[in-house]
């Protein structure tokens, strides 16, 4: 087991051999949660001690570095600093580990300090299980050691690639994999470890961001909210870090993550991170289309109606606004050309009419502002309250224009035939296609069957099936196209959207001569402005324009 002893280890003092220990969490997993005694910290420490015994030193006298679930694919580890901290002191001379997948699974990190600098400050590295001795230069074992670090490395990459894969699954399937750490106002199930269950008292701090939200509009408010009211941060609340002088001061990150975790709704949306490479502990946020979603896995905290209505508050909100009173308009509004968002600006103070000072608000498009002198777009400058009253304008005319409709039973029937109508014309198109479709498919069975009977060379069948392959898909393409647009058509333009929109539309005109951002909020998605000073308004409700 331990190769030769004609190279003794009594030429040191025992404080000049280094024991190095390390044991990954890998290792403590390989069966179950049971460490794996061959590579525990108490067989590593008492072969090690053999090993030095038997070559004429006391190895229990011998200085000691242990890393205890520290990973082998980096150097990262606080124990291996340490002992390096005293390899440059010159006080140690000698390494041993129990083998080299100890010392670590990145092949060239490994062979960085046995081929350089492990000679450089005069070290001796020894293994025991390879034999390993960088003291004989002529050790036929010294000679494998390169081909046993990329095996091993292997084995941390496919290791670290089966590990993934099982995640995968786990979150494919809609299971909590993260841990002890859940989302504030949640506990794992002690049945199920891959289950949430809510935890009563967060809950009630959950319900009252959302509530607070809804009625304060703003973070920076919902902060100053929290504050005074003394509620503690998640961190605080669950002791993770030391208790700080000021636990109730919220970040706008915390409070972000919250408003927008799906989580609350019951649903279970992971893979948000993942580490681009198996030597790196860095993690890398991942684009939210590949993010695993799985719906309902859970029971909510909050309804998916207040979930949804704070999005749209989210969306609609400026980043900072420097008006003692937002804007009705303020986070609606961008640039047409370059897609960024409009601010709002002050003028220098100027005499109105009636002898009083007043100062004049003008939109500017905010890309062009910060990058003024390269010239990426132009300014878009206007009138901000002009372009308000416009925009009012023209809401206040597609309301009442709705609801004359909707209340005149005649011009109603004429206005919401046109929906059936189009609906009749979606659902025949999609029929037609459906029977193409078909068509196509019998083409091919017939086709596939004149093959077998030798009416047809097989060349003549490959000609006609992929033809007819490649007419099948786009037919699908197509189907499956105007399938999704029937579907967005009718949700759009239900019973229950049509009332809806009707009671947003009354609300409207009632409150024309004082709007509430929230009444905004529901009706427009955004609003963009043009070069030549064009207005485009883009509604959420469709109803209203559809039936204008």
């Amino acid at each position: 087991m331990y190769g030769s002893i004609s190279t003794l280890l009594s030429i040191y003092r025992p404080e000049e051999i280094a024991k190095y220990i390390r044991l990954s969490e890998e290792d403590k997993n390989k069966k179950g949660g049971i460490i794996d005694e061959s590579e525990s910290i108490t067989n590593q420490r008492l072969i090690l001690n053999q090993f030095i015994d038997i070559r004429g030193n006391q190895g229990c006298l011998c200085k000691e570095f242990v890393d205890d679930g520290k990973s082998g694919t980096n150097f990262d580890r606080p124990g291996w600093k340490n002992l390096l901290d005293e390899v440059e002191n010159g006080t140690i001379k000698v390494i041993i580990t129990k083998n080299l997948s100890r010392l670590g699974r990145n092949n060239y990190e490994c062979s960085y300090y046995m081929d350089c600098y492990f000679p450089d400050v005069g070290i001796r590295f020894m293994t025991v299980q390879e034999d390993v001795d960088t003291l004989d230069l002529y050790k036929s074992s010294n000679d494998y050691a390169g081909i046993t670090n990329v095996m091993n490395e292997k084995y941390s990459r496919d290791l670290s690639k089966n590990i993934k894969n099982s995640k995968r699954v786990r979150q494919e399937n809609g299971e909590y994999i993260g841990g002890n750490n859940t989302p504030f106002g949640y506990y794992r199930d002690p049945t199920d470890k891959h289950h949430l269950l809510i935890n009563d008292v967060e809950a009630v701090i959950i319900r009252m961001i959302f509530e607070k939200f809804t009625e304060l509009k703003t973070q920076g408010a919902l902060k100053e909210y929290l504050f005074n009211n003394k509620i503690s941060t998640p961190s605080q609340f669950r002791h993770y870090k030391i208790q700080s002088k000021i636990p109730y001061r919220w970040d706008s990150r915390t409070l972000h993550d919250i408003l927008t975790n799906e989580v609350y709704i019951g649903h279970m949306v992971q893979h948000k991170w993942e580490k681009k490479n198996f030597r790196r502990k860095k993690l890398s946020r991942v684009p939210s289309e590949q993010w695993i979603k799985k719906e309902n896995k859970h029971d909510a905290i909050i309804t998916i109606e207040q979930f949804n209505w704070v999005q749209e508050l989210l969306k609609c909100a400026p980043k900072k606004s420097k008006f003692n009173e937002r804007e009705l308009l303020e986070g609606m509004m961008y640039c047409h050309e370059c897609g960024h968002a409009l601010t709002i600006n002050s003028k220098t103070k100027h005499k109105g009419k009636d002898g009083k000072i007043y100062k004049q608000y003008y939109l500017i498009c905010s890309y062009y502002k910060k990058h003024k002198k390269a010239k990426v777009c132009e300014s878009h400058s206007c009138n901000y309250f002009e372009f308000e009253k416009f925009v009012l304008e023209y809401l206040n005319n597609i309301c009442k224009n709705y609801v004359d409709i909707i209340k005149c039973k005649s011009l109603a029937k004429e206005k919401i035939s046109k929906i059936d109508d189009k609906k009749r014309r979606l659902e025949n198109s999609i029929e037609s296609l459906g029977k193409e479709i078909k068509s196509i498919e019998e083409k091919i069975e017939r086709a596939y069957m004149d093959r077998l009977d030798n009416k047809i060379s097989i060349d003549i069948y490959k000609n006609i099936s992929s033809k007819l392959i490649e007419d099948k898909e786009n037919i699908e393409k197509q189907y499956n196209e105007l399938k999704e647009t029937y579907n967005e058509f009718m949700s759009k333009n239900s019973d229950e959207r049509l009332i809806e929109a009707e009671e947003v539309a009354e609300e409207f005109i009632k409150s024309r001569k004082k709007v509430s951002r929230d009444l905004i909020v529901k009706i427009i998605d955004k609003i963009e402005f043009t070069k030549d000073k064009q207005i485009l308004i883009y509604v959420k409700m469709k109803q209203l324009e559809y039936l204008n």
